[in-house]
């Protein structure tokens, strides 16, 4: 910690030492304009405020002809002048902006919505996915627009498209996804709603379904360990999603989906305008299945069956004094039943059948408030407050498992600057109570975790070239001591097109071992934790570093937009808690690491726009996942080695009142999967040791009626693969050797699905 802070200070001292000798004659700026909801970068502006690069600005000298305008990154350069000190910025649309020139050499500038638009009508299609060339973070944005091409019903659906996170099954009977990214579970990726931590607890794998593809308005997915300002839990990545709300909601909004599978959804939001500082949005998902289907005639239900809904109640307050706040209240109630054909839906035990059977009531709710100083719009107080409630109950066969989770956090955080906009910084306190309560068969584990914390970021953006972040923040545990996360993340622009970047960092998180293998539920293995003296399982803290380059080129070719990103991360765990599924097939053994543990991943993506409304992504990722198991070092079960991805959409020229047709595919080549050992196990109950690689490919067709209406249809699994036996020992589910949770591809087959989505403005 001291050769870091030395080697920090000294960096700060030459680079504003440097900054005070130049007086440059050309100034650089970048232009922004301000939403309500955040990204991830929100926390270099105003608390809950969401920023985004303004294209075609114009920026003079006020009182003069001298101008220019930005360009596609919302950057400019202008000689500077000795007739005024003043700029002014404008963009229809926008309220003009007047800034004071004081010799910086790179100025950041915001522009307002304006009330009224007048007569002009300015039109620009975004990308549905983008990569930033000026966050120090590498970066990725998912659209609205890029969700639709999919059928994405839920946030665990949501990354068919993407090459950078995994979706897999947990098992063959539950139907529960979960990720993967950098191939490391989902648990070590912190994902956010709207800024606050989310997915987490009791909810680190059913949460995913618990955010409704409709509802979401952003992606944002960066890699490597995150902002300080977000908590200690980052260690592969950040995944925040912003959701719509009353400031970019549509004023109503249906989306009806079904498939082949019997699934039936129903998606419909709303906002209104209650008075001009107050608006709400209220938001509806439920999402029915009732059909029993046995494609593959292993007797089990390919798809549970399901009763869900989710109700959601957001709140924005927007006053002139500065002041503006969300608050937000969402109830959770679902009901699944899986298992063999005659499994009881309503969890009833029947004579000699296998049945699966939960039910979850959740409630989540959060206020954020924040006021921006008046004449000192860089100096900013927000604070952050959010609750969990969470009960689940479900029975595996004839294993029964109870669990409670409340949860409370506040976050406070301060952004001012440090003697100019050039050296900016965040800092704050924070607080994380989690009470659990769990229940498997006739033991109990429970736990209670108090963690204050207090953090500070640095962010330095002066030089044209060079900007970083770099953050630490400390934390109390009262079971596990203190935990201290370092963070570190610099960019280097090469020039105005390519983008390299760097990060370090270290992250915590503690288990939830039965929610987080949920699906080894699924068999008859036997579990045994190995626990210490430590509250609830007795393992202790997982803790890791994350260190990552990323390389980001966007250039033209054969005229038209194309874009490179290569990167490579590696992840090592200091400490880890090891799920070992080899060391005996019919157990599962949890234990601390005693070795090493690592992930070492490598990406390389291209997108391009070959033709006019079309688009494609071609990408390639490499793994290498280790651990050091009590039989030796192995490769990390159920992670492909190898990974192809390609997709590619295209938009018909717009016709009467700008109908179109959209047509969109994406193809991934999956390659091998090592599997867990059994061959313990007699030869009839025995799977490979390692599972084939093979191709998925996901195909859909929409027509747009008009802005506001739209009917689409489309598969899943086009070439109808499916994995051979996902369950082991299917004809004895109550026997020694049942095993659902060998899952390595799909089940179900072939998926049609089709749907429709009509809005109201």
């Amino acid at each position: 910690m001291l050769k870091w802070t030395l080697f920090l200070f000294g960096a700060l001292v030459s680079l504003g030492a440097w900054s005070q000798t130049s007086t440059p004659s050309k100034i650089k700026g970048i232009v922004y304009t301000t939403e309500q909801e955040g990204d991830h970068t929100g926390h270099d502006h105003a608390p809950g405020e969401h920023v985004e690069t303004l294209p075609g600005a114009s920026v003079y000298w006020k009182g003069t002809t001298i101008g220019t305008s930005t360009d596609a990154q919302g950057i400019f350069r202008l000689e500077t002048t000795e007739l005024t000190d003043t700029l002014a910025v404008s963009f229809v649309g926008y309220g003009v902006a007047y800034v004071k020139y004081d010799g910086q050499k790179m100025l950041e500038i915001i522009l307002n919505p304006g009330k009224e638009l007048g007569e002009a009508v300015v039109e620009a299609e975004r990308e549905n996915v983008s990569i930033s060339l000026i966050d120090p973070l590498n970066a990725q944005r998912i659209s609205s627009g890029e969700l639709k091409r999919d059928a994405c019903c839920n946030l665990s659906e949501s990354f068919e498209s993407n090459a950078s996170v995994d979706a897999a099954f947990t098992d063959a009977v539950t139907g529960t996804r979960q990720i993967k990214m950098l191939g490391l579970d989902g648990k070590y990726s912190q994902i956010l709603k709207d800024n606050i931590p989310n997915v987490r607890g009791l909810g680190v794998i059913y949460g995913l379904g618990y955010i409704p593809g409709p509802w979401i308005n952003e992606i944002f997915i960066s890699k490597g360990a995150g902002s300080v300002t977000s908590g200690y839990e980052s260690i592969t990545g950040e995944i925040n999603v912003a959701m719509k709300n009353p400031e970019n909601s549509e004023k109503l909004h249906l989306n009806m989906y079904a498939n082949q599978g019997g699934r039936l959804e129903m998606n419909v939001h709303t906002r209104q305008k209650v008075s001009e500082t107050w608006g709400t949005t209220v938001m509806l998902h439920s999402e029915w299945n009732n059909q029993r289907m046995d494609n593959n005639g292993d007797g089990f239900l390919d798809n549970p069956l399901k009763e869900d809904i989710v109700l959601r109640n957001e709140w924005h307050w927007n006053a002139k004094s500065g002041v503006n706040g969300v608050y937000q209240i969402t109830g959770i109630q679902t009901a699944g039943a899986a298992g063999q054909l005659a499994a009881d839906r309503n969890g009833e035990e029947l004579n000699n059948v296998w049945g699966m059977h939960q039910q979850t009531t959740r409630v989540e709710a959060s206020a954020k408030t924040g006021y921006v100083f008046k004449r000192q719009n860089w100096r900013s107080f927000g604070s952050q407050i959010s609750g969990v409630y969470h009960q689940q109950d479900a029975r595996f066969g004839d294993r029964e498992y109870s669990g409670l989770q409340e949860s409370f956090r506040a976050n406070l955080l301060y952004s001012s600057i440090l003697s100019n906009s050039n050296h900016k910084f965040v800092t704050g306190v924070s607080f994380i109570h989690d009470a659990f309560d769990e229940r498997l068969d006739s033991i109990t584990y429970r736990r209670t975790e108090q963690v204050p914390g207090a953090y500070f970021e640095y962010t330095y953006s002066q030089l044209e070239r060079f900007s970083l972040v770099a953050g630490m923040r400390l934390d109390q545990h009262n079971i596990y001591g203190l935990f201290w996360s370092p963070r570190l993340h610099a960019r280097y622009s090469i020039n105005e097109l390519n983008s390299l970047k760097v990060s370090a960092g270290k992250g915590y998180r503690t288990s939830n071992v039965i929610m987080e293998n949920v699906g080894r539920l699924a068999s008859n293995r036997q579990w045994i934790i190995r626990s210490r003296e430590i509250p609830g399982f007795g393992l202790e803290a997982e803790e890791a570093w994350n260190f990552g380059i990323n390389y980001v080129s966007k250039f033209k070719l054969n005229y038209r937009e194309a874009t490179l990103s290569v990167d490579a991360y590696h992840t090592n765990f200091v400490n880890q808690t090891v799920m070992d599924m080899d060391a005996d097939a019919g157990q599962l053994l949890i234990y601390n690491l005693d070795g090493e543990s690592f992930s070492n991943s490598a990406q390389v993506e291209f997108g391009w726009t070959p033709r006019r409304r079309m688009e494609m992504r071609l990408a390639y990722r490499w793994l290498d996942v280790q651990t050091d198991y009590e039989g030796g070092r192995r490769t990390v079960p159920f992670v492909s080695k190898h990974r192809g991805f390609l997709t590619m959409g295209y938009k018909t020229k717009p016709g009467k009142n700008k109908s179109e047709w959209r047509f969109d595919g994406t193809i991934q080549w999956i390659g091998q999967q090592r599997l867990p050992d059994t061959s313990m196990n007699p030869e009839e109950f025995q799977v490979a040791a390692n599972a084939p690689d093979y191709v998925q490919i996901n195909a859909q067709i929409s027509r747009a009626f008009s802005p506001l209406f739209e009917l689409y249809l489309g598969a899943e699994n086009l070439g109808n693969f499916r994995q051979d036996r996902p369950i082991v020992s299917a004809e004895d589910p109550f026997g020694e050797y049942f095993d659902a949770s060998m899952m390595w591809g799909p089940v179900f087959g072939r998926m049609i699905y089709g749907g429709l989505r009509w809005t109201i403005e």
